[in-house]
């Protein structure tokens, strides 16, 4: 559950220097560079992440601008397994046995059972609490018979008023 990353990850001429691009900007404009886990004091998506990736083992820095990570790896290690941290930074519980899988459909929950019409006669629905809810009434409306305004005393009548 949750949203996964879209993750491209590039090579670059030295061995031990990987580069992921994502489809989102963990850090802005800004920079983060993590050494150890000592360098992670905050808990921002990015402290997440760096702290994933330097738990997974083999992983000597990262280093993240923007959308780019690039992960610095231990001598001898290839990066197996980085890729899908990052793929699943956003997702929730995806490891928990029987938690739907990302782009599966989830089966919907049972229609409403439709309400049985309400009988009697008129007076009686109209004074019935869910009465209210089938015809659309509220406590706030105007009642049918509105009595007629009063005359305002300060206002004086069209008639009376001089042509001039």
């Amino acid at each position: 559950m949750g949203q996964s990353v879209n993750v491209v990850a590039k090579h670059s001429s030295n061995p031990e220097i990987l580069r992921f691009e994502i489809n989102r900007s963990l850090t802005g404009m800004g920079h983060e560079r993590y050494r150890s886990l000592d360098d992670i004091v905050l808990d921002r998506p990015v402290d997440r992440l760096a702290r994933r990736l330097l738990e997974h083992g083999g992983v000597d820095g990262v280093h993240v601008n923007s959308s780019v990570i690039t992960v610095d790896l231990g001598g001898g290690y290839v990066g197996d397994g980085l890729q899908r941290i990052i793929e699943d930074l956003f997702r929730f519980y995806p490891d928990v046995p029987g938690a739907p899988e990302a782009g599966t459909d989830v089966a919907a929950e049972e229609p409403p059972v439709a309400q049985a019409p309400l009988t009697g006669d008129e007076t009686d629905l109209r004074e019935a609490p869910e009465a209210s809810a089938a015809t659309g009434a509220s406590e706030f409306d105007v009642p049918a018979e509105a009595p007629a305004e009063a005359p305002d005393p300060d206002r004086p009548d069209d008639e009376a008023t001089p042509a001039d």
